[in-house]
């Protein structure tokens, strides 16, 4: 006879708590499991934080500002890229060259071309199959083996920034330097932070 505890049978997890599947694993958005449990809510778990929402408007506030508006692309909020049946990521920031993404190549589903540029502001996962740290090199791995050419990570708890490119040393940088994201536009967080 078994009891109700070695019956404990998998509860299968709500698409919506699903930030993204990398490499054919579920990522699971951090704080699922107290959603699933209703001890949060679905916003406080899936949501951006305040520091992130203002990494972000830096960034983008940057690249439209400074990019060529007839050269490139710039999405923000989660813009998906299916990169294969096992690769369907989420990103916070892309770039796109224009003549790469071809409005006949848009539709309704997740944009299944690389973008030139990915930025990711900190990890929000749940870290029951990966570390923070394994995450971002598998991620990162396979966005630039999909042909991203530059993925940059910036994380806000270690105030530093991952800059990865193809066919490079990936570098781990203060986020108080100056760092580009691509044709001489730069970035400094902290100094950004600092005017605030």
């Amino acid at each position: 006879m078994t009891t109700a505890t070695q019956r404990k049978v998998a509860r299968k997890v709500p698409q919506y708590l699903v930030k993204e599947v990398l490499n054919g694993i579920p990522i699971h958005y951090k704080g699922y499991k107290a959603a699933l449990r209703t001890e949060k809510t679905l916003e406080s778990v899936t949501g951006t934080n305040g520091l992130q929402v203002f990494i972000l408007q830096y960034f983008s506030r940057l690249l439209i500002r400074q990019l060529d508006e007839n050269q490139y692309f710039i999405f923000v909020g989660k813009p998906g890229l299916d990169i294969d049946i096992n690769n369907n990521l989420s990103s916070d920031l892309l770039v796109y060259e224009q003549s790469k993404l071809p409005m006949s190549k848009i539709d309704t589903h997740y944009l299944n071309i690389p973008p030139k540029i990915d930025v990711e502001i900190d990890v929000n996962i749940d870290t029951t199959d990966f570390t923070e740290q394994t995450y971002i090199y598998q991620k990162t791995d396979r966005l630039l083996s999909w042909g991203v050419e530059k993925v940059i990570w910036v994380l806000s708890e270690s105030k530093k920034v991952i800059v990865a490119e193809q066919g490079k040393d990936w570098s781990l940088i203060d986020w108080s330097k100056d760092i580009e994201i691509i044709d001489g536009v730069k970035f400094n967080v902290s100094q950004y932070l600092e005017k605030l």
